[in-house]
Parts: structure tokens; sequence; C-alpha cells
């Protein structure tokens, strides 16, 4: 029940940012089907027990919240690297059946998001020379610890080990 919740609840995100956001209709409708792709499928998964509080389905309103924040700014290369964020998001939630595909497409997915939330902070703050290189500096390296952390994590899965 939690997840229906959850999921209901995402789908308010989702609409507020989608009316709020600033980018043309067409990129709208385009950002709407995407989160409605990941919404409807975590309803379904939510349906068949099998979304797991872990799931990157959960991070729904965050990639709402994340084209909002974009919009605001004026990235348009941010929306269109913003784009490949709710497939990646399903596909991460349907990998577990391979170790390797799971862990790329985590990679994938959470080294997009950091260079997205360089975007946000970059041009919302309008940084230049010397802050632009040390805001990218910083969060290059966070962003490669965690997603290293989160391999290794996803990596060392005990249903993927073979002593188990």
């Amino acid at each position: 029940m939690k997840s229906i919740v959850f999921l209901t609840g995402s789908l308010v995100v989702v609409g507020l940012s989608l009316a709020v956001v600033p980018y043309p209709v067409s990129w709208r409708l385009i950002a709407g089907s995407l989160l409605l792709v990941v919404w409807g499928y975590g309803l379904w998964r939510a349906g068949t027990g099998d979304l797991r509080p872990q799931s990157p389905v959960r991070l729904l309103p965050g990639h709402a919240l994340l084209l909002l924040a974009l919009g605001l700014v004026g990235s348009q290369a941010g929306f269109w690297a913003w784009v490949a964020v709710p497939p990646l998001t399903v596909l991460l939630d349907l990998a577990p059946g391979g170790r390797s595909l799971a862990v790329a497409v985590y990679a994938i997915l959470w080294l997009d998001l950091f260079a997205l939330l360089h975007q946000v902070v970059a041009l919302g703050r309008d940084l230049t020379g010397l802050a632009y290189a040390l805001w990218s500096v910083a969060i290059a390296f966070v962003a490669v610890l965690f997603v290293a952390a989160g391999a290794r994590r996803l990596w060392k899965r005990k249903e993927w080990c073979q002593d188990g």
C-alpha cells in the first residue's frame, strides 16, 4: 500500500513539474511521456509486489524536480542529457539478472545525474573562471566516489556471488 501512496504522490510532483517548467510544449510532452513510463512501470511493479524499497523507480520525484531545475536555469543541453534518465532508471530496475549490465547502467545513470546537477548549479549561480573550475572538480570527485562505491556494492550483491 505504501508503494501506491508513494506513486500517487510522485504523479502529483511530475504533473506540477511539467506544468511549471519553462520548456517548449513539445519538450514537455517528451519529458512527460518518459516520466509516465517510469510511473507506469513502478505502478506495475507495485501491483505485482516487486517494487523493492531500494528500487531506482523511487527516484521518480527527484527526476521530475531535476527536470524542473534544468528548465528554470535555461539548460537546453541539460534537457537532452536528462532524456536518458527515465529509460536508464527502468533499465537499472530490470537489470538484476546480470551483474555487469547492472553496474554499467548504474554508472551511466548516476554520472549523468551528477553532470545534470553540475549544470543546474553552474548555470543557476552563473559560475565562471575559478569558481566554475572548483565546482567542476568538486562535483567530479564526489561523483566518482559515489559511483565507485555504488558499483562495488552492486558487484558484491549476494545473489550474484557464486559462493552466495
